[in-house]
C-alpha cells in the first residue's frame, strides 16, 4: 500500500503505468485535500498568506489512473473508506482511492514543530 497526498500525486502518479503493465497489485491512497499540506500551515504561520500552496479543487486522481488502465475509485465520505480499502486489496491489481480530505485539517509536524 502507498499512502500519499495529492501533491505527491502530482509529481509521481504516471508510476502507476509501471504497476499497471507489470500488473503489480498496489492500492494507491491520495490524500487530497486540494493543498500542499505540509506547506500550508507554515505558509500562514510565517508569512500571512498561503496561496502558493493550494492546488486544484477535487482533482479526480481516480480518473488518471483509470486511463492508464488501473482500478479507482473516489472516496468522498468517512465511512466509506473501509469498504474501498477492502475493495482495492481484494482486487488483486493496480488500485487507486481518491480520498477527499479536508482542507481545512492541519498536519503533524513532528520534525519542525509548526
Amino acid at each position: 500500500m502507498l499512502l500519499l497526498g495529492d501533491g505527491a500525486a502530482g509529481m509521481s502518479l504516471m508510476d502507476l503505468d509501471t504497476l499497471v503493465r507489470h500488473d503489480l497489485p498496489v492500492v494507491i491512497v491520495v490524500g487530497n485535500n486540494s493543498a500542499w499540506g505540509l506547506e500550508k500551515g507554515p505558509m500562514q504561520l510565517l508569512y500571512g498568506y498561503d496561496i502558493l500552496a493550494d492546488l486544484a479543487p477535487g482533482t479526480r486522481y481516480d480518473k488518471v489512473a483509470s486511463a492508464l488502465g488501473g482500478a479507482s475509485e473516489l472516496v468522498d465520505r468517512p465511512g466509506d473508506i473501509g469498504p474501498a480499502l477492502d475493495r482495492a486489496l481484494a482486487s488483486g491489481t493496480p488500485y487507486l482511492l481518491n480520498v477527499l480530505t479536508d482542507p481545512a485539517a492541519a498536519y503533524p509536524r513532528s520534525t519542525t514543530g509548526l
